[in-house]
């Protein structure tokens, strides 16, 4: 038995009454006894501090602090560019890890998990995570596929609750002004993008607007706003992920003929001028800041696009208006889009962390969950109030940035690793209930201020419009099958595989290259290790199918 396995045997009573694993509500108590728990930290561009606030010093941290004693230290924090290459400097160095973190790039992840340096999150999951955290996971098992190695599971995923699916955002001020009416088919869609870029939407006489835009800088999935899957899934297929053939085998979508058609098609919109110039080099921050500008009147991207950037337009322009649209079908009436994964990143416990910061780290967690299944909307109103919304005496709420002292933030963003517990199935049913006009009650209520939204404020409205009709065509839905670690292969000459894709796509897109070269690629791409990378990912999916 392992000294890991030994300590937490023999911490099993002091677990007990440090975690609260049982449905109640935790007690909110200044205590006396404190552990440092330390941290790294990605400064997301939706995060929001006031009162001079930071990353390692804000209202969470400080009632993480006083309320459960879990003192978060964050060593450093990194903005999104650079984020990653910190990870992985961080791992080549010889200095201890931080207690915990999180990783999206999975290629880092992968390292991190064959390193040695830490823990088996997973024995860790199942001694210490409360019910109401071990429910939400068993809701998404599949998550945890890409984390287990050897059998072991060695990062916890980060779960999301699957509400975010891309929806088409279209500027309504300019369809009303130009007299359109929003697109079934893509051939409508043109119609309004040459519109758009023709017409003069804004009425200020220049030539300054474009119709669609997207951010496929590096990978063509790899942005939520911004998605281009959709288009190529009005054609049948998407590319970069890997699905079924029909007969049970994977196959991975970049080399299927139909990726052509939307080729042409993309290549068509790019010669016309209706998509912007720099799609190739726009990650998903540019194409915000294209939006923001008030430069382009339709992209793909997530329910949470009306808050960013769509909020950051109106305050510059109040007459804009994006409003959410199904996603269009291709000439034969085929629509697809790419699902989001059921986790956003990777849980990381350093194998040197201290039993005792352990423990600390899924107290901390654990009570976050209980603001997921409680009946209590203001649960977490020690930290949120003042910030997300102020809490009156007589128990009603503003939740107005206008009313709020130095306006409104989201302290979901101040959590340990940015997010909000997710608890899939609560979520969903909460916010369709609100996106159809239905009755909230109290545990539908306490689920959105969880989130930091107040379901009565207006200013929702749009979100929650997006979510029913992202809820509409579920059936377009198309997810990545292959959730396992990174095969031999990939390891050697993904990196290779990936730009060769990338450079053809572009240079077909930009009529660099004739389209001929999509078959040429196919060809290149089978020889270059794509043949042994599909035989090693058909292996990992046949060896799930037992389990």
């Amino acid at each position: 038995m392992s000294w890991r396995k030994k300590s937490l045997l023999l911490s099993v009573l002091c677990l007990a009454l440090l975690t609260g694993c049982d449905e109640t509500t935790p007690q909110q108590e200044s205590v006396k006894h404190e552990v440092v728990l330390t941290t790294v930290k990605m400064d997301e561009p939706t995060t929001v501090y006031k009162n001079s606030e930071t990353a390692s010093d804000n209202v969470h941290i400080r009632w993480a602090k006083k309320t459960l004693g879990v003192d978060i230290r964050t060593q450093w924090s990194a903005p999104v560019e650079d984020y990653d290459m910190k990870l992985r400097l961080m791992l080549s160095s010889d200095d201890p890890l931080p207690d915990v973190f999180s990783s999206k790039v999975m290629d880092t992840t992968n390292q991190f998990l064959t390193s040695g340096k830490v823990l088996d999150a997973g024995e860790a999951f199942d001694q210490y995570a409360s019910p109401t955290w071990k429910a939400a996971m068993a809701e998404v098992p599949e998550a945890w596929q890409p984390f287990t190695e050897n059998g072991k599971r060695m990062a916890i995923p980060i779960i999301t609750e699957q509400v975010s699916q891309a929806v088409l955002w279209i500027r309504k001020d300019w369809l009303d002004k130009l007299g359109l009416e929003a697109p079934r088919n893509l051939d409508e869609l043109e119609q309004i993008m040459k519109a758009f870029t023709y017409d003069d939407p804004d009425g200020n006489g220049l030539k300054d607007t474009y119709g669609i835009d997207f951010a496929i800088k590096d990978q063509y999935l790899a942005s939520p706003t911004g998605d281009i899957s959709w288009v190529f899934g009005a054609y049948g297929a998407l590319p970069e992920i890997w699905g079924e053939d029909g007969k049970g085998q994977l196959m991975y979508g970049s080399i299927q003929p139909e990726i052509k058609k939307a080729l042409l098609r993309l290549r068509s919109w790019q010669s016309k001028g209706y998509m912007g110039n720099n799609v190739a080099l726009q990650d998903f921050s540019q194409v915000n800041e294209n939006v923001i500008a008030g430069k382009v009147g339709i992209v793909a991207g997530p329910r949470w696009f009306a808050d960013y950037p769509v909020k950051q337009l109106i305050a510059r322009d109040s007459q804009a208006e994006f409003i959410p649209n199904p996603i269009p079908t291709g000439p034969d009436g085929t629509a697809g889009r790419l699902a989001g994964n059921s986790y956003s990143a990777a849980l990381l416990i350093s194998k040197d962390i201290s039993e005792e910061a352990l423990q600390a780290f899924f107290k901390y967690q654990n009570y976050l969950y209980e603001a997921t299944v409680t009946d209590d909307p203001f649960f977490l109103s020690a930290y949120q109030n003042g910030y997300d919304y102020v809490l009156k005496q007589d128990g009603s709420i503003n939740s107005e940035s206008s009313t709020i002292p130095g306006g409104k933030v989201n302290t979901s963003k101040y959590t340990l690793f940015s997010q909000y517990a997710s608890y899939p199935s609560r979520f969903k049913d909460a916010i369709l209930k609100l996106g159809k006009g239905e009755q909230l009650n109290a545990y539908d209520r306490a689920v959105f201020f969880s989130m930091g939204v107040d379901p009565n404020n207006p200013d929702e409205l749009p979100v929650t419009q997006a979510d029913v009709v992202e809820a509409t065509q579920e059936k377009i839905d198309q997810r990545n099958l292959f959730q396992g670690p990174a095969t031999k292969i990939m390891r050697s000459r993904n990196t290779y595989l990936q730009k060769m894709e990338l450079d053809t796509f572009n240079s077909i897109i930009y009529g660099e290259q004739p389209i001929e070269a999509f078959d040429d690629f196919v060809k290149k791409w089978l020889k270059s290790g794509g043949k042994q990378m599909t035989d090693e990912v058909n292996e990992w999916y046949r060896s799930i199918q037992s389990q």
